[in-house]
């Protein structure tokens, strides 16, 4: 098993049940549109199967999506936009992928910063990026303090000293795009919600798009952990559906020489 840090996203267990993940709102793909200097060339770092790439194709004359999976981008070129002419997929880490000749306004790291050598990573941002170029990490795609909001904390509390053997640190993501490392002149952070319907099923399958709920890693407690999901959230479902927001933050700056 490889044990670089997700690596899951690699397994077809884990790409086939992204489709599952809530979209971002729609006004995050506008305010990544203006906060670019220009709309040349984009570039998605640890883009899975292209969900904020795919879009901003219509908005760049060139996207480039960066990925260590093949699975990831199989999946995202069976999607709408995944074959858009101006759509260049390239798999690779985005440490060392093959970036040659390019320069971009904009790049963009969604869901992916924090599996990243960021002392590796943001050297070679800068060296292709275009004037002006703009750094933006997009986060959160989740259920946003739903009606079972603490029911779930207790259900991951428990959950993630149940596979990992550490206690549930909500704010690690946070503190890791801070200041990213030092890397980025932080120029500005915006929230944007929007409203989801997903059914019951579809949301536990959701979560096993997820490192630490991947079937690999749950093994044996797969059956456990979705008897208790949906024993959690069968009385907040109507209908058999889950009604809820999701909350996604845009934090963007430029990046620092060193």
């Amino acid at each position: 098993m490889n044990d670089r840090p997700g690596a899951s996203f690699e397994q077809s267990e884990v790409v086939d049940l992204y489709p599952f993940r809530p979209p971002y709102p729609e006004a995050v793909f506008e305010k990544l549109r203006e906060v670019a200097p220009r709309h040349n060339a984009m570039l998605d770092i640890g883009c899975g199967p292209g969900k904020v790439s795919r879009p901003l194709t219509r908005s760049f004359a060139d996207v480039v999506a960066v990925d260590p999976s093949q699975h990831m981008i199989a999946l995202g070129k069976s999607l709408p936009d995944g074959r858009a002419p101006n759509l260049h997929w390239v798999r690779g880490l985005a440490e060392d992928a093959p970036l040659d000749g390019w320069r971009f306004d904009l790049t963009v790291a969604a869901a992916s910063i924090h599996w990243m050598d960021h002392d590796r990573l943001f050297p070679r941002l800068l060296a292709h990026a275009a004037p002006g170029h703009v750094f933006a990490a997009v986060s959160g795609d989740d259920a946003f303090e739903p009606p079972w909001e603490a029911d779930w904390q207790r259900f991951l509390g428990k959950w993630v000293m149940e596979v990992t053997g550490r206690r549930l640190d909500p704010r690690w993501r946070d503190a890791i795009a801070s200041d990213f490392g030092g890397h980025v002149d932080v120029g500005g952070r915006a929230f944007f919600t929007a409203p989801v319907s997903q059914s019951l099923e579809d949301f536990i399958r959701c979560q096993h798009s997820r490192d630490t709920w991947a079937y690999s890693k749950l093994g044996n407690r797969t059956a456990a952990f979705d008897a208790e999901l949906a024993e959690l959230l069968g009385p907040y479902a109507v209908a058999g559906q889950l009604n809820y927001t999701v909350r996604t933050l845009v934090t963007w700056g430029s990046i620092v020489p060193r």
